[in-house]
């Protein structure tokens, strides 16, 4: 049975039993650190055990330094699982096999990313990719809820999105895959109750576990991700978005998806403040490819589309998408996809009937 939204919010606020013992712990250390480890020895050791609970003045080793995705996901059919981030639960660095959506419901959280401080704030949702490491940290009544995702399903969710919109899904998969160090991606969505209501609505349905509720999570989180893109995509912090200019990278490409037909490096370049030079670094840095593998790649994306939905002539396509001439269309196409564009059509609407 699905929780009401008052009782969700209660279950969110509420101090559970393990969240108790962290709040004590911690309050016990910043008002009494000289008897501090002697208050340690004395607590529940079975406790500790049975809950699994983090002391570090009790252990010698690392804390979950590395989870693989069968670690927390075992045998569930499901690929998507949510919990609240413990308040006071001691600081420790740790990476994973999946991906975690970190979103700040209420109130701030301390978070580091491969030894990078970030304060986190009520809105905002942090996409950490594999094989970064990081901490959280709330040490107060705020609340913070993780949403974690098998890799594949993360790529098969989120990235279906984006199918429209290449220079972004190039961007995001940049960011959070090809990067070694520092990997994230914050959505700064501040109060948006757009956002905190889709959050609360699919945290209502995982805690429910009704009938195909994870075919029901898929679908919100494609949803989540296109609502944070629809009112948020100027509103993104990655380790690649901002500069000295004030300009992100998400501003350039969202400019390029609109200006493609007749963009040119120099004149974006110039339109943004930058040396042609320096633009083309800024550019390939940021997403991998060069500003012309992202003007080609728009291109033939929207070309794609018009042979999908519309009747209009290879000429007209051409023209449509920006290119000089057809010949050239024709070969840059069928380069790519290994077919000619009237081929493509043919097999797309094959696979249609």
């Amino acid at each position: 049975m699905k929780l009401t939204r008052d009782k969700f919010r209660n279950y969110l606020h509420h101090y559970d039993e393990d969240e108790i013992f962290y709040k004590n712990m911690y309050f016990e250390e910043k008002n009494h650190p000289v008897t501090f480890h002697d208050y340690c020895l004395g607590l529940d050791r079975d406790l500790i055990s049975d809950h699994r609970l983090f002391v570090p003045e009790l252990r010698t080793e690392a804390w979950y330094p590395y989870m693989e995705e069968k670690d927390l996901f075992g045998n569930l059919t499901g690929n998507i699982m949510f919990a609240k981030h413990y308040r006071y639960t001691p600081l420790f660095v740790h990476e994973h096999e999946f991906f975690e959506i970190l979103c700040i419901y209420d109130g701030t959280a301390q978070t580091t990313i491969q030894g990078i401080s970030h304060t986190l704030h009520t809105g905002d949702i942090c996409i950490i990719p594999p094989h970064t490491k990081h901490s959280v940290g709330v040490f107060d009544d705020s609340i913070a809820v993780n949403i974690l995702i098998r890799g594949t399903t993360f790529q098969s969710t989120f990235f279906q999105a984006l199918t429209a919109d290449s220079a972004l899904a190039q961007f995001f998969a940049h960011v959070l895959y090809r990067k070694t160090e520092g990997n994230y991606l914050i959505f700064h969505t501040g109060n948006d109750v757009r956002i905190c209501d889709m959050l609360e609505t699919m945290y209502i349905e995982y805690l429910a576990h009704e009938k195909y509720s994870y075919t029901f999570l898929n679908s919100m989180l494609i949803l989540f991700w296109a609502m944070l893109l629809r009112y948020h995509e100027n509103d993104i912090e990655s380790i690649l978005t901002k500069d000295t200019s004030g300009n992100s990278m998400t501003e350039i490409l969202n400019y390029l998806n609109h200006h493609y037909q007749t963009a040119t490096l120099s004149d974006t370049a110039a339109h943004f403040g930058y040396s042609t030079s320096h633009f083309s670094t800024l550019i390939k840095e940021g997403t991998g490819q060069t500003f012309l593998q992202i003007i080609r790649n728009i291109k033939l994306n929207q070309a794609c589309r018009a042979l999908r939905e519309s009747s209009l002539s290879n000429n007209a396509i051409c023209e449509l998408v920006g290119y000089d001439s057809p010949e050239h269309f024709m070969r840059t196409f069928k380069k790519t996809y290994g077919m000619t564009p009237g081929e493509y059509r043919k097999k797309y609407h094959e696979q249609e009937s």
